[in-house]
């Protein structure tokens, strides 16, 4: 079965701090089972299948079933088109930094979580807008946009110059990533 996860959707699943933390576990060490992988991550097993669940289906590893039980790989499922890029974005970012500099990476996913915050994040990439252009544009309240915009500014995605609003992304290997991938992915029509 052909997986089509939205950029959006494989953003919320990254946010995951627990979620992350598998990731890294496995990309470190591929083929440990769910009850390996629960009990380095000090989670139940149940908690533990249900989060790489939810990696597996952004296509981001791979379970394979050894007899009775189930380890997981960090291989890109081929049918989901930003899998590898996302994994590859990853396993950078866990050989170059520690754990405790993942909040970069939830940043980033947090930031792009949303439609909204992606359409955005790409006008502002074609040029710095005020926050009354970006509403027209996007054809959603100017209330509405100034939230998501100081979401972006928050984690560090956005800044405000003289009323214009810049896009400012941090060099994590995720945000370069996710960026190239939006700027892939066709603008959905405004409104």
């Amino acid at each position: 079965m052909a997986l089509h996860p939205t950029l959006w959707r494989t953003c919320r699943v990254l946010a995951g701090p627990t979620r992350l933390r598998l990731l890294r576990r496995v990309i470190a060490r591929p083929g440990l089972t769910v009850q390996q992988l629960a009990d380095a991550q000090d989670i139940g097993k149940s908690r533990a299948s249900q989060e790489l669940r939810r990696l597996q289906s952004r296509g981001l590893i791979q379970a394979r079933r050894k007899s009775a039980r189930v380890a997981y790989h960090p291989v890109p499922d081929p049918l989901v088109a930003t899998a590898k890029p996302l994994l590859e974005a990853m396993k950078t970012a866990f050989a170059s930094t520690a754990p405790r500099q993942d909040r970069l990476a939830i940043g980033s996913a947090v930031a792009l979580a949303y439609p909204r915050r992606q359409d955005i994040v790409r006008h502002l990439l074609d040029a710095p807008a005020s926050t009354a252009d970006l509403a027209a544009r996007l054809r959603i309240p100017r209330i509405s946009t100034l939230r998501h915009l100081h979401a972006l500014r928050d984690l560090d995605l956005a800044r405000n110059v003289r009323g214009l609003w810049h896009f400012t992304p941090t060099p994590h290997p995720l945000t370069r990533c996710l960026i190239r991938l939006l700027q892939q992915e066709p603008a959905p029509p405004p409104g």
